[in-house]
């Protein structure tokens, strides 16, 4: 860890920012703590990608904006439009 981020967590400063990757379960509950804090928030959704260009949609994530295609927009997303 960077010593100006270690000091800065030990003196209990806020994080400006947090990105996020590993099980959906996890990435939902830190999504959903960092929207209370208000905290900007990112996720990397692991999806199953058969094609790779959008083609087969088999890769949809569920937004606030829509349906989108982890492959062609993602596979990060705003944890705010992720609708879990």
């Amino acid at each position: 860890m960077d010593e100006a981020l270690a000091e800065a967590a030990e003196a209990g400063e806020p994080y400006g920012y947090l990105a996020v990757c590993g099980p959906e379960p996890l990435m939902k509950i830190v999504a959903g703590m960092a929207a209370e804090a208000g905290v900007p928030c990112e996720v990397s959704l692991e999806k199953r990608m058969a094609c790779g260009v959008g083609a087969c949609l088999s890769c949809v994530v569920d937004t606030v904006d829509g349906k989108k295609r982890a492959c062609v927009d993602g596979p990060v997303f705003d944890a705010r439009k992720v609708v879990w």
